[in-house]
């Protein structure tokens, strides 16, 4: 016979309720505590309990370019990027599973290295194919970040840097560039087998919205009661 042991669940809630509706799990299904070797909650609603705070660890780490830079930040640098998700300047979205599966690389590689603490400036850049100089890719990196954009389009063929441009608060003026170039957005258009950062626009197109949001950021700020 199998031991089980009762789940406590999250909150009232059980993940595990489907399989087990009387809360009483088998044992493997709990992880290891220090006080009776078992934590009170099986692994599925454990999961479940972490969930928002996964979602958030994954935002900043997007947000900071890499797990690896994020882990080396100190405690009050991660702070401060948990403080600009909370501002609701990044929107946290829940990861969508891949078509084609969990990916799994054939080598370990790091794509760059980053020392020191990270920053919220950086270059906003437009890419194109010139096969296809129809279709830009506008997006955002860390201030040295250029090279390897550009390595990495080249992997799929030929890209070339249409120009690049710096902001304060690169992400922040990366969302704002590609809501007023919505319309162009090939996810908008009804392609959903390619990234959110390509427009279908032109170059000027393009411009016309990144000098939009440049002559917004440089704008003095307005004393409240001044």
């Amino acid at each position: 016979m199998t031991e089980t042991k009762r789940c406590s669940g999250h909150r009232g809630y059980w993940e595990c309720a489907d399989g087990y509706p009387d809360h009483m799990v088998p044992v493997g299904e709990f992880g290891t505590s220090s006080r009776d070797g078992l934590q009170p909650m099986c692994r599925q609603c454990m999961h479940h309990r972490l969930k928002p705070h996964n979602a958030r660890i994954s935002a900043a780490t997007k947000l900071v370019g890499s797990s690896k830079i994020f882990r080396s930040m100190t405690k009050e640098g991660r702070k401060e990027i948990f403080a600009l998700l909370d501002s609701n300047v990044v929107e946290i979205k829940p990861k969508l599973k891949s078509e084609f599966g969990k990916s799994t690389p054939m080598t370990k590689r790091e794509i760059s290295n980053v020392v020191g603490e990270a920053v919220p400036e950086g270059w906003v850049y437009v890419v194109r194919n010139p096969d296809a100089p129809y279709i830009i890719k506008i997006g955002k990196t860390f201030p040295n970040g250029i090279p390897d954009i550009m390595s990495s389009a080249r992997r799929f063929g030929r890209s070339e840097l249409v120009d690049k441009f710096w902001f304060e608060e690169a992400y922040k003026a990366e969302q704002s560039i590609h809501t007023l170039l919505n319309r162009f957005n090939l996810r908008t258009l009804g392609h959903t087998d390619c990234g959110t950062e390509l427009f279908k626009c032109t170059i000027e197109e393009a411009m016309d919205a990144i000098t939009k949001v440049q002559s917004e950021n440089d704008r003095p700020s307005v004393a409240v009661g001044g």
